[in-house]
């Protein structure tokens, strides 16, 4: 008979499991871009099956009237109601008996890169629900969402016979938008666009007789802009998107922001025949425009 008991195995998993958790959720992912581009928060908990918001609107005048005056104008507030889906992702990874046996026996701690093998598809997931969303149960993205006005230019970064002015103008234009599009009360301080375009208008030089390139001229010149950035998944050939997109926003929790009510989770181990699995568990929402006025696309024509 054999002095191990599975009873054992589990603790000596549960003890081990304990030593990776820390170290899994220390890991960070040079490409994973949703936690720098979208303010993040978990304040719906866990048990929230809906996150409800309300977005407030005033309006009034104030306008010069006559002493006896009784048609005051009037002034007042309108409210709209909108909510985001949450939804639970899940995933496991597991050890059989041999391997417990085995790393008891020779005292030696469980190796962790199964579970880093679960947080990193924890995170290559919400990064796809951050961007484009998940349609089949209403969650909605950021670079994709049906909210946000598109624009499509006549000439892109990557036209053979794109003036360096031009590409000014396009890095302009969806600032300009907003900006007069909501009389100056929305103000975007961030771009994202396609790496292939960034690059293009960070080796441009701004004109023949200067050092400085496009990118660094725009950054100096436009009032409201602080962050360009490259982001992979705004390729066409990258993403689900017909053409290249740029995204104008501003990086402003009470703009936008991603809904993670739970994050990443590790359940305690669960037998199942030989083998211990660890379920791990997560609760997205998806993005919420809280004012889809303070965004807009502009993307290559199709």
């Amino acid at each position: 008979m054999s002095d191990f008991r599975m009873d054992e195995a589990g603790l000596f998993l549960e003890r081990q499991l304990e030593y990776i958790r820390p170290q899994v959720f220390e890991v960070t992912y040079a490409d994973i871009k949703y936690p720098t581009i979208l303010p993040v928060t978990s304040e719906a908990g866990p048990g929230a099956q809906t996150f409800t918001y309300r977005i407030m609107d005033a309006t009034g005048e104030f306008r010069l009237i006559a002493d006896a005056a009784d048609d005051l104008p009037r002034a007042d507030i309108s409210q709209t109601e909108k909510s985001i889906n949450i939804r639970s992702f899940g995933g496991s990874f597991g050890y059989t008996v041999q391997e417990l046996r085995a790393a008891q026996m020779a005292n030696l701690a469980l190796e962790q890169r199964r579970a880093t093998a679960v947080r990193r598809a924890y995170e290559e997931k919400v990064e796809d629900v951050a961007m484009f969303g998940e349609a089949s149960v209403g969650l909605a993205g950021f670079f994709n969402n049906s909210t946000v006005d598109v624009v499509a230019a006549d000439k892109w970064f990557t036209t053979a016979s794109v003036t360096a002015q031009e590409m000014l103008e396009l890095l302009n234009y969806g600032v300009t938008a907003i900006v007069n599009g909501s009389k100056m009360k929305e103000q975007p301080d961030t771009i994202l666009m396609a790496y292939e375009d960034y690059n293009k208008v960070a080796t441009t030089r701004n004109s023949d007789s200067s050092d400085v390139t496009v990118l660094e001229y725009f950054l100096r010149t436009n009032p409201y802009i602080r962050n360009v950035e490259p982001i992979n998944r705004l390729d066409a050939d990258n993403s689900v998107l017909n053409t290249n997109r740029m995204v104008f926003y501003k990086r402003d929790p009470a703009k936008v922001q991603l809904h993670i009510p739970q994050p990443l989770e590790l359940f305690p181990p669960q037998q199942r025949g030989l083998e211990f699995i660890v379920p791990a568990h997560a609760r997205v929402g998806g993005v919420a425009l809280y004012y889809p006025k303070s965004v807009i696309y502009v993307q290559a024509s199709a």
